[in-house]
């Protein structure tokens, strides 16, 4: 494992362009709008989710497994794979890589419960998703460590006296970016850096008196930072967009919209 971010896979190998995120969506963009596409791929995370929650995974590994999602759709379609089989076993492989490994058996079991309502359970045993694992194990190159915004995240706060309210509510935005792309384009800090940017900006800082961020004027702050603004912005509009496609997100609208997309010749 690197020291660092900088000289990390996830840098050297697994920092993409617009362009590619473009190009990996094509062959579904054939089958239903782009929108239409958010919406499928929120879905998904929010059964990641749910599939974490019946785990009581902490963030670090659901926010592991999402990227592990995000990655293997680069070069893939979610037309022409099961995307059921695929989170479940980024699930798995997930909590192996953060180190709280849970039985495969367990995983499986707990999955059959979890997506009970949508498919009728989880058409697949534990052979078939230690068989996959290792199929997810070459898209993904084998570099599986991931770096997550929550340390720069945390580290910046306590160093600006964020109280612990401005703080979460960074935090839940930093868990949001989730729903977006952003995790494929830019490095940690700055999207850490784009949820304090955010929480700032909308009122929710609660720094302590006295403190570094009560003390600054904040926009003076984010302009001294040697860092690229214009990024900073461009996650923040990101993360705010993904908000208003929530806004008219409906769960029990999304099975039979992938259905119909996956069933179009």
């Amino acid at each position: 494992m690197a020291a660092n971010y900088w000289a990390s896979t996830q840098r050297m190998h697994w920092m993409l362009d617009r362009w590619s995120l473009a190009k990996s969506r094509e062959i579904d963009l054939k089958y239903v709008s782009e929108p239409d596409y958010i919406k499928i791929r929120i879905w998904f995370c929010h059964l990641i989710q749910k599939l974490a929650k019946r785990l009581q995974l902490r963030q670090q590994v659901v926010a592991t497994a999402f990227v592990y999602f995000k990655r293997f759709y680069i070069n893939n379609s979610l037309k022409h794979t099961d995307p059921i089989l695929v989170l479940v076993t980024c699930v798995y492989l997930a909590t192996k890589i953060e180190e709280c490994p849970i039985h495969i058996k367990m995983v499986t079991q707990e999955a059959k419960v979890v997506f009970q309502a949508e498919f009728g359970g989880f058409p697949y045993d534990s052979f078939k998703v230690a068989e996959f694992e290792f199929y997810l194990l070459e898209e993904l190159e084998f570099y599986l460590i991931v770096w997550h915004p929550y340390r720069s995240l945390t580290q910046i706060c306590n160093e600006l006296g964020m109280r612990e309210s401005g703080l979460q509510y960074a935090w839940f935005i930093v868990n949001d970016s989730y729903r977006t792309d952003v995790c494929l384009l830019y490095p940690p800090h700055m999207i850490a850096l784009s949820a304090i940017y955010l929480t700032v900006v909308l009122n929710h800082a609660d720094f302590a008196p006295g403190s570094a961020g009560d003390q600054r004027d904040m926009k003076q702050w984010f302009a001294d930072l040697n860092v690229d603004i214009k990024s900073i912005i461009e996650i923040s509009q990101e993360i705010l967009s993904i908000y208003e496609v929530w806004a008219d997100w409906k769960e029990e609208k999304m099975l039979p919209l992938y259905k119909e997309m996956k069933n179009k010749p």
